[in-house]
């Protein structure tokens, strides 16, 4: 075996294993980094209502495919994942106002499909301690509606 090849197969090795390297710290620190966004909502937000931003009416062309809370009495909200695929924003109790936004896609012709949005809208909310409450867009009313919900029955109708 030529000297040379062997210094270029232990390069080409070697720099696949610090790729390989380099991606597993990328990962763990993005991991960390939501672990502790979810410790601090958590611990930060024990006793707030969660408000569920998902398409409970799945299927359903009546409503929006996406609804979001962009500002909560003024400040920007957080959201986290309150399970796989449903967004989630924590609500102190009290009253609150709400900027709100919603998204959905309509088939036209062949292929295509058109994005349309709602909002900013404005809406006055009142929760209370440990409650679930669910955001929703009317696109044929055109309102968002903001109403408690039971977590344990997100995709069926109400």
């Amino acid at each position: 075996m030529d000297v040379d090849m062997m210094i270029d197969t232990s390069a080409y090795y070697g720099s696949r294993i610090l790729v390989l390297l380099i991606a597993a710290v990328v990962g763990f620190i993005i991991f960390e980094m939501q672990k502790r966004k979810i410790e601090r909502l958590t611990t930060a937000n024990v006793h707030s209502s969660i408000v569920l931003l998902h398409k409970r009416h799945a299927g359903d062309p009546n409503y929006a495919s996406m609804t979001e809370i962009t500002r909560i009495d003024g400040l920007r909200s957080e959201t986290f994942l309150y399970c796989v695929g449903v967004p989630a924003v924590y609500l102190a109790p009290g009253e609150h106002l709400l900027e709100v936004r919603a998204k959905w896609s309509r088939h036209i012709r062949g292929n295509r499909f058109k994005g349309f949005d709602a909002g900013p809208q404005y809406i006055n909310v009142e929760v209370g301690h440990g409650e679930f409450w669910s955001l929703e867009y009317r696109i044929k009313e055109k309102r968002f509606i903001f109403t408690k919900c039971n977590p344990n029955k997100m995709y069926k109708y109400a």
